[in-house]
């Protein structure tokens, strides 16, 4: 593993379903996968000193992912989302405003941890806020490689906000409807390779990445298109299933995997998540080599 220091930055929350709550955020799925697959993560996101706080914390480190860079907010509540699963094809999210997540502070963290960041991952709902967003933004001026996970969550999809965001990424992540948004175009599936080539080219990207759920996934990659089939699998639910592709694929290329490579072991561990219950399940590197070889 070539050695990177890495910041994942974002909110961390609970997912609250009708029948349960369980652990979730984008940023801290990512960090954990990223984590499972032997990056040294920095997790800098903040909860509020309170029992949902608590049990988040707890959450992380049953999941041997580092702390220390968590924040405890005494004036905001933890995050929470609210979601509904009545479609597993197409989840609904309620996210409730002005938390913990809300108010990261990138000042507090650079005079208390001594952290050059190599590569920043990020997200667009983390910086819906004025404070998180400009803490964001300094992180991503000062970093060598930028991987944005658009994750668009209407209403929190500011234009301005996301334009600052692109411009400074080096590697996107979208999904097909993302990418038609960001474009301006509907999709068609025969228009995804003219689709990514103009979102790179507005942006100066070096990798555009579209996922498409049981269509598989297409990468731009210095400039050559690479595609990989999904792999089949009874879905269970589809929570998490990007983030674990995205925590999967950011490890294989830091790894220096071919981008090949990458992408067919992410897309075997975000099948494994959609065949499994929750956006964090066990599996060993065995159950992803079986599937992977099962083609």
């Amino acid at each position: 593993m070539v050695r990177r220091s890495v910041i994942c930055f974002g909110e961390t929350l609970w997912d609250v379903f009708p029948d349960k709550r369980v652990p979730g955020g984008a940023p801290m799925n990512v960090a954990l996968r990223l984590r499972r697959f032997g990056v040294d993560v920095c997790f800098l996101s903040r909860v509020g000193k309170d029992v949902d706080g608590d049990g988040l914390l707890d959450y992380m480190q049953s999941k041997s992912l580092a702390t220390r860079h968590v924040q405890r907010d005494t004036a905001h509540p933890t995050g929470r989302v609210y979601v509904d699963t009545t479609d597993p094809n197409e989840v609904r999210y309620t996210i409730a405003e002005d938390v913990a997540w809300d108010y990261i502070d990138v000042g507090a963290f650079r005079e208390e941890h001594s952290i050059e960041p190599d590569v920043v991952i990020y997200g667009s709902l983390a910086a819906r806020h004025p404070v998180s967003r400009q803490g964001l933004l300094g992180l991503l001026d000062e970093a060598q490689l930028n991987v944005f996970d658009v994750n668009l969550r209407p209403p929190f999809d500011n234009a301005k906000t996301l334009q600052l965001l692109l411009e400074r990424a080096d590697w996107v992540k979208v999904n097909e409807h993302e990418l038609a948004y960001l474009t301006s175009t509907p999709f068609r599936a025969s228009d995804v390779e003219s689709m990514a080539m103009t979102l790179s080219e507005r942006f100066q990207l070096d990798a555009v990445c579209v996922t498409m759920g049981a269509n598989g996934v297409v990468l731009l990659d210095g400039g050559t298109f690479y595609r990989q089939r999904a792999f089949a699998v009874d879905v269970v639910d589809t929570v998490g299933c990007g983030d674990a592709f995205l925590g999967s694929w950011v490890a294989a290329m830091l790894n220096e995997q071919s981008p090949q490579a990458a992408l067919e072991r992410a897309a075997a561990v975000a099948a494994i998540v959609a065949g499994s219950e929750g956006a964090n399940p066990a599996f060993s590197d065995a159950d992803v080599a079986a599937l992977v070889g099962s083609r």
